[in-house]
């Protein structure tokens, strides 16, 4: 399984999609910081009232970001294989189907769960830094907070692993590559928007049960590929 997970890694170049990774940590921390300077600065209603809430809000665009930019890999490892016919081809080389597929959609998942992770990382740490130095947000973030936070990242990273196959359920049936990115964005509007200070994705089970269904819908949407004709 190991080995086909390298081939995959091989095949799609994942060169380009790091390199977009990198600008989308670049646009999201460009965008918290010109919220940070210029909304923060009105002290009536500051952008964040807290380093805690800083620390989330850049968890929740991470993971809105991640969701929609995994399902860019995950059509371009699946979707595109099935409408492109280029699928068939694989299935003829004698390795068992469904760890030809598991490898892909594992793929996948690694992508989006370790980009989240790094992401809040980095940008947190951007975000803390230049509060340290400008000290716009006050209070201090107590170590009990930090650690909680990073428990909720690593669960926050695994919803949003699962739930980056959810568009699959979507996108394979249509052999859809627009489906399955709009489809991504529709799960993001859902669970990631803030509703005065609220969403979904702040109750860690509703990610989770999200996932779980991913997971599961991958699952079924693979169940008889060993027998079915993929032309």
């Amino acid at each position: 399984m190991l080995h086909l997970v390298k081939l995959e890694l091989k095949k799609v170049s994942l060169r380009g999609y790091v390199y977009g990774a990198l600008i989308a940590y670049a646009a999201i921390a460009a965008f918290l910081l010109l919220l940070y300077f210029f909304e923060g600065s009105d002290s009536s209603a500051p952008a964040f009232t807290s380093q805690f809430e800083m620390l989330t809000v850049v968890n929740t665009m991470v993971c809105a970001t991640f969701i929609v930019y995994s399902s860019a890999l995950l059509s371009g490892l699946v979707i595109g294989e099935f409408k492109d016919k280029t699928m068939s081809l694989l299935f003829a080389y004698p390795v068992s189907r469904k760890q030809l597929i598991f490898a892909k959609l594992s793929v996948v998942f690694a992508w989006c769960f370790v980009n989240i992770v790094l992401g809040n990382l980095l940008i947190g740490t951007v975000m803390l830094t230049v509060n340290g130095y400008v000290g716009q947000v006050g209070g201090e973030l107590a170590a009990v907070e930090l650690l909680r936070h990073v428990g909720f990242i690593l669960l926050q990273g695994v919803g949003a692993a699962g739930m980056s196959l959810l568009p699959l359920i979507v996108g394979l049936p249509r052999r859809s590559v627009p489906a399955t990115i709009v489809s991504s964005i529709f799960i993001v509007s859902i669970v990631n928007s803030n509703n005065n200070g609220f969403s979904l994705s702040s109750i860690v089970a509703i990610p989770l049960i999200l996932a779980a269904i991913g997971i599961f819908g991958a699952y079924l949407s693979f169940r008889n590929i060993d027998k079915a004709d993929v032309a």
